[in-house]
């Protein structure tokens, strides 16, 4: 029988952070019962509260299968959360459910279902949460996520704003305020206010949010010391780094942000290899690029291919299906693959960290001439063909919205009458397709692949977009583009307002604030009649 004297003192001792003469204990009395569940799981929890979730895991497991309770088949979904293992969280904390209910449980069921951006499942089990707990801060956090993320912005802000009347020490609903001035309002001032006062609370997370809202605004000092005091607490956290790493690429600081950048969290590609290009190491003569990220990445990066490929002899290319064509007709020495045909001994590199493994940096960007050619669609039309495309994607929320034009502020661009639209927007969450569909042909809908789109925007005289893969796509053809740019642009395309080091065919239009788009869209109206009179 164990001496639940002892267990207490254990847990005083660990209160007090005497952890070695805690854990003394704990070990003592295991080796007399070994199989007591209720110890079992104390040592788990002890385990937690040390940080060391394997170990933790280890005996909470041992004490479910002798004995599962609320607390301990919980316990282990928690150590399970914290050890970043989503999936096991996830199945482990719906069985918890099975035994009752907590506030905590919910909390990182919800949480863990959103970091494997399990949408429709983290709204559902929001949902049941506020229900049950309508005054609980997590229960509130949650459900403002939810909202957030359904789309439901001033229902969000709402709820937010009346919480926080009565409980205004919320530092994370602090956070979604911010978040929400952000995504409704664009004001990243107010936005910035809402992060300090979290801060002022303690929340970590409120100063990350404030380095890239003083980054938006370009304020690259006050970004850069909130990025530094982050690191100061955590110099291995992937995402301050990448953060922080762009904060200073864009301020074209190519060797200090790229080494930064360079220590981004791995994508899932990045596990089909076994040994990675690092800084200052050699080329071996076989080398396969990753192309990570999104597709306009891999069009951008991918004029970096023939300077990798006079490195060495063998150059192979993973690609997504959809560029693979367009690629190969473009580098027929150069060998492309699906991601799953990766030879995993071959030293592998990013497609987006080859500038910093070329070291070229960004005041000699190359071939912004153009450097991929493809056939041209048989498009007729008696007025200049225009090419539209209005919507971002593939990125997070705060990205994606900051770099979307909402269809009809473009109504002025849809009243011209001399020249003809074409629609290069797939996904269309604002629905302008079917929305003007009498003054704009959808080519849209019967794009295949990446040359079928290419094939499209060679038929074109004019390309007006969005910083999305067409952009990219039309200055990589060195098609004449309108890239309409937002106040807070990203990183790549620097503080330029007008032309671009990386395609000489794209004219920058740029908001002068955060707020509108009338003035960028009345100059392209003008620049359109000019050239189409």
């Amino acid at each position: 029988m164990i001496d639940k004297s002892l267990i207490t003192n254990a847990i005083k001792l660990s209160m007090q952070g005497k952890y070695e003469e805690a854990e003394k204990i704990y070990q003592a009395e295991l080796e007399k019962e070994p199989n007591d569940y209720m110890l079992l799981s104390a040592v788990g929890l002890f385990y937690i509260s040390t940080k060391n979730y394997e170990k933790a895991k280890d005996y909470l497991n041992k004490a479910c299968k002798i004995n599962p309770s609320l607390g301990t088949v919980s316990a282990l979904g928690f150590a399970e959360y914290e050890s970043e293992n989503y999936e096991a969280s996830v199945k482990i904390l719906k069985q918890a459910l099975e035994y009752g209910e907590t506030p905590d449980i919910y909390d990182k069921l919800i949480m863990s279902l959103f970091k494997l951006h399990k949408l429709q499942d983290a709204i559902k089990y929001s949902g049941i949460m506020y229900e049950k707990y309508p005054q609980n801060p997590a229960s509130v956090a949650n459900m403002v996520k939810s909202l957030t993320q359904s789309g439901k912005l001033l229902e969000a802000e709402k709820l937010c704003v009346e919480y926080l009347k009565e409980h205004n020490d919320s530092g994370a609903l602090w956070i979604h305020l911010g978040f929400l001035k952000e995504l409704i309002y664009s004001d990243d001032k107010q936005a910035c206010r809402c992060f300090k006062i979290a801060s002022d609370l303690g929340h970590l997370e409120a100063v990350y949010n404030m380095a890239v809202s003083y980054q938006k605004q370009g304020d690259y000092e006050n970004a850069e010391a909130n990025y530094k005091k982050l690191l100061e607490i955590n110099p291995n956290d992937k995402e301050t780094l990448t953060s922080y790493g762009m904060c200073l690429m864009k301020q074209k600081k190519f060797k200090e942000g790229y080494k930064l950048f360079f220590k981004r969290e791995k994508s899932a590609l990045d596990k089909n290899t076994k040994n990675k290009w690092t800084p200052n190491s050699a080329f071996e003569k076989e080398i396969a690029v990753i192309s990570d990220q999104g597709y306009g990445d891999h069009i951008m990066f991918a004029r970096y291919l023939p300077f990798l490929k006079e490195k060495t002899v063998k150059l192979v290319v993973t690609v997504r299906k959809s560029l693979r064509t367009l690629f190969e007709r473009n580098y027929p020495d150069m060998e492309f693959i699906d991601y799953e045909e990766l030879n995993q001994n071959m030293q592998s590199v990013r497609i987006t960290d080859l500038p910093y493994a070329l070291d070229i940096d960004f005041d000699h960007i190359p071939s912004s001439s153009g450097y991929l050619k493809a056939q041209t669609a048989d498009i007729k039309s008696d007025k200049p063909k225009v090419g539209l495309c209005w919507e971002a994607g593939g990125a997070g929320m705060r990205t994606m919205i900051n770099r979307t034009i909402n269809v009809n502020l473009q109504e002025p661009i849809f009243n011209l009458q001399n020249i003809q639209l074409y629609s290069f927007q797939v996904d269309d969450t604002f629905n302008g397709n079917e929305k003007y569909r009498d003054r704009m042909i959808n080519l849209a809908k019967d794009f295949k692949s990446f040359e079928d789109t290419a094939e499209a925007v060679n038929a074109m005289d004019l390309i007006i977009t969005v910083d999305t893969s067409v952009a990219h796509l039309a200055g990589a053809l060195g098609k004449k583009t309108f890239l309409l740019l937002p106040y807070a642009s990203d990183w790549r395309w620097f503080d330029d307002n007008k032309t671009t080091p990386w395609y000489d065919s794209v004219e920058i239009f740029k908001q002068t604030d955060s707020i509108s788009w009338e003035k960028p869209i009345e100059e392209i109206v003008c620049k359109i009649n000019e050239f189409y009179s």
